[in-house]
Parts: structure tokens; sequence; C-alpha cells
């Protein structure tokens, strides 16, 4: 989202408000799309870097690293894994 749809949203929510403005109304549905949208994909991270944690974690704990299992439970760490690995996906930059 950008700036001004912040915006939007936050003082809609933080204000109480009665809707007369069809136009107004209408940028935040639009907002609000945008943001189920960007739910379903932090969703989608999280569920695949969850299951590329466990694989890493595990493949570390074969390999002597004993505190790697506490990557299972790493949430950073499983959705970065998610966001680096999707489909899609670009590498960082270096």
């Amino acid at each position: 989202m950008d700036r001004k749809e912040k915006s939007i949203l936050y003082l809609s929510l933080k204000l109480d408000v009665k809707f007369e403005s069809l136009q107004l109304l209408r940028s935040l549905a639009s907002i609000l799309k945008k943001l189920e949208q960007q739910g379903e994909t932090v969703y989608a991270w999280l569920q695949r870097g969850t299951k590329l944690a466990w694989a890493f974690s595990n493949f570390a704990v074969s390999c002597g690293n004993k505190s790697a299992t506490a990557w299972r439970n790493d949430r950073a760490f499983a959705l970065y894994l998610g966001k680096v690995f999707s489909k899609g996906g670009a590498l960082p930059a270096r």
C-alpha cells in the first residue's frame, strides 16, 4: 500500500465517522482488498517457510548443530525463507 492508502485506512479506523462519500467508501474497499491479498501472500510465505525451516533444521541437527532445533519455531526465519524461496521470488541483493 502506498502512503495515501495507509493514511485513509488509519483515519477510517481511528475516527468515528459516517461514510457519506461513495468515492471514499470505494477507496476503502480497494484498500481492504489489497490488505486481504497481502495477508494471503504472507500466509503462503509462512507455510512454505515453515516447511523449509524444518528441513534446514533437520539437516543442521544431523550435521551436529543441536541448537538448530530453535529454527523450527522462528517465525521471522520462516517468513524470510518463504519469501526468498517463493515462486518468482528473487534472492536478496548482496
